[in-house]
C-alpha cells in the first residue's frame, strides 16, 4: 500500500470534506481545536524566565496526540491545516511540537472547495512566528490577570459594596 501523507484540520466535518476532495490521496483527520494550554491548578508562567509558558496536553486530547504521533511516524509529509488565525497558528505550532520535524508542512485553506484545498496544498509555508507570539501574549496576560489581578479586584470590590 502506498504511504499517505497526513493532513490534520481542526473539524471533523472538514476532515470527511477535504479526504473527499483530494480522493483519498491524503488521510486528513480533525484534532477538534486546541491541544494543549496552560495548567489548570497552577500558573503555568515563569515570569522570572522571559514568560516562558509551560503548556500540558488538554486531558480530552491526549487520545488523539497518540494517534498523531503514531500516524505521523508512518505518514510521508503531516500538512498542518488549522485555521490561517492567531489561535489556529498556536494549534498548529503545538501539533508540530508532537510531529516528526521534517515531515511538517503548514497549509491554509482560505476556503473549503475542490479548488481552495488543491491551491492550499500547492502553497505550504513555514509557520508564522508572529501569529504564535500573538497567540502565547494574548493566553499570558489571560492568565495573570486571572491569577493575579482578579482576585485582588474582587476583594475590592466586595470590600466596597458591603454598605
Amino acid at each position: 500500500m502506498k504511504q499517505k501523507s497526513l493532513i490534520v484540520v481542526e473539524s471533523p466535518s472538514k476532515a470527511r470534506t477535504i479526504e473527499q476532495y483530494l480522493e483519498n490521496e491524503f488521510e486528513v483527520i480533525a484534532c477538534v481545536g486546541h491541544v494543549k494550554d496552560l495548567p489548570s491548578n497552577k500558573l503555568g508562567i515563569d515570569i522570572e524566565n522571559d514568560f516562558e509558558m509551560t503548556l500540558d496536553v488538554l486531558p480530552k486530547r491526549k487520545d488523539f496526540i497518540k494517534e498523531l504521533k503514531k500516524k505521523s511516524n508512518s505518514a510521508k509529509r503531516v500538512y498542518i491545516a488549522s485555521d490561517p488565525d492567531r489561535e489556529g497558528e498556536a494549534i498548529a505550532a503545538h501539533l508540530s511540537s508532537e510531529v516528526p520535524k521534517e515531515k511538517i508542512e503548514r497549509v491554509e485553506f482560505t476556503e473549503i472547495t475542490q479548488t481552495g484545498i488543491k491551491e492550499g496544498m500547492k502553497n505550504s509555508r513555514k509557520l508564522d512566528n508572529n501569529l504564535i507570539s500573538s497567540q502565547k501574549t494574548r493566553r499570558i496576560i489571560d492568565r495573570l490577570v486571572g491569577y493575579k489581578v482578579s482576585p485582588v479586584l474582587w476583594a475590592t470590590l466586595q470590600k466596597n459594596m458591603n454598605f
